[in-house]
């Protein structure tokens, strides 16, 4: 498969799935052209040409006119999409008592489970934004509620055949939103199943990508590589405090030497202490946590196929009372190793899913009825299939299997009326308009 050069980039597309949500129509109508310029199989995973509208800052404009002037470069209409997931799901665990809270235990319809509204693309010649403001209730800020969730702002240039960028961001994905690019669940926003996406990605198991994050980012790209440095703050939005004392690197290396495919592997390293505004967590937090992950993506048999792979530790809390933004843990680290791929049975129409997850949970077993001093195991088999009914309108099945000494009898009884079983079936329905 013959490699995208960003230095054409500017080229199309697409960023943003969230629920954790989507591709973005409003990127398509800047640049006049289909998701499937963007997206491998379905949004919001992203191809080689997505990396390079991306990594471009969003400035690419197709057909759409522009209003220019000296240090001016808009599009003639400010672009915009709604963007949401519509959800069933039923557990396996026990039904809710008369009278009590309904969960998924008793069968949930959620209509929508998360709407946003999208706005993004080109700023100028050299810059471009992303803003999502969620519209419901629920959403992927570990606050929840109604508001702007994600924004940022790149600006961009050329240094030879490497662009470079620097983008001031917020988001309730923590601080990889910032610039990424790959599928393996880095950032939640271009997993290939976002309905479990803790059995797909070891990153957002350990809860990476579940942290309110702000700060200033800088990265590099070319057809080879990239890199992104960020400072950054666990808090988000204008009543955040502190300053962006914690650190977040990601390297990756894009090849396409193993033949038909389009390959990478990468790290990721997040260090540091900061302050935090996350429900449930002292105002003083570290954010500690190390990530590696590979992904190839090529035709088998004329047929689509994306392969993720994913290990993420974050190590267990200080015992002088600071807690790890992902570990709560004072003794046991939580970890896990996940392996994943996507199969397209009929190209850009149907797919077929697997996921596979090893994981140390970080909870002490002995609090489940296990052997206390030792990390409660949480495995997960994933089935899922997808139909795109549109290119901007996807149904999903999703079948999550798990086991380990997190779930059984034992667990129930320790876990009570929260206990949500060890099996899960969910429908959704993916929109973009």
């Amino acid at each position: 498969m013959k490699k995208i050069t960003l230095s054409l980039a500017g080229v199309l597309a697409a960023v943003a799935f969230a629920p954790e949500a989507s591709a973005v129509p409003a990127f398509a109508r800047q640049v006049g052209m289909a998701c499937t310029a963007c997206h491998y199989q379905h949004f919001p995973v992203l191809n080689g040409f997505g990396r390079a509208f991306k990594t471009g800052g969003y400035t690419m404009v197709g057909a759409q006119e522009k209003i220019e002037a000296d240090g001016l470069s808009l599009p003639s209409i400010e672009n915009a999409a709604l963007v949401g997931y519509i959800n069933y799901q039923k557990t396996n665990g026990p039904a809710s008592a008369p009278g009590a809270v309904k969960s998924s235990n008793d069968g949930q319809l959620q209509i929508p489970q998360q709407v946003s509204l999208f706005l993004g693309g080109r700023g100028g010649e050299h810059f471009g934004y992303e803003a999502e403001v969620n519209l419901s209730s629920g959403g992927v800020v570990p606050a929840g509620g109604i508001g702007i969730i994600r924004m940022k702002v790149p600006f961009v240039n050329d240094i030879g055949d490497v662009k470079t960028g620097i983008v001031p961001f917020s988001s309730g994905l923590g601080p990889a939103d910032s610039y990424e690019v790959l599928n393996t669940g880095a950032v939640a926003v271009h997993a290939f199943n976002q309905s479990d996406i803790n059995a797909v990605s070891a990153q957002q198991y350990i809860g990476t990508g579940k942290v309110n994050a702000s700060g200033l980012a800088l990265f590099a790209a070319n057809d080879n590589f990239f890199a992104n440095l960020a400072k950054w703050s666990a808090s988000s939005g204008a009543g955040a405090s502190g300053g962006p004392s914690s650190n977040y690197l990601r390297g990756a290396f894009l090849t396409d030497k193993i033949t038909g495919f389009d390959s990478a592997i990468g790290f990721q390293s997040w260090s540091g202490n900061s302050n935090s505004d996350s429900t449930g967590l002292p105002i003083s937090t570290d954010t500690k946590a190390f990530a590696v992950d590979a992904q190839m993506m090529g035709d088998v048999a004329g047929m689509p196929l994306l392969v993720v792979a994913s290990y993420a530790k974050a190590p267990s809390s200080s015992t002088n009372g600071i807690l790890n933004q992902f570990n709560a843990s004072t003794t046991l680290d939580k970890k896990s190793f996940n392996i994943a791929a996507e199969l397209g049975v009929i190209p850009n129409v149907a797919t077929v899913q697997i996921g596979l997850r090893s994981a140390k949970s970080g909870v002490d077993a002995g609090t489940l009825g296990g052997s206390a001093g030792t990390s409660a195991t949480d495995n997960a088999i994933l089935l899922g299939a997808t139909y795109n009914i549109a290119l901007n309108m996807r149904a999903e099945f999703t079948y999550s299997k798990y086991s380990g000494s997190s779930y059984g009898a034992a667990a129930a009884a320790a876990t009570g009326a929260g206990y949500l079983g060890d099996n899960r079936i969910a429908v959704d329905l993916a929109f973009g308009f």
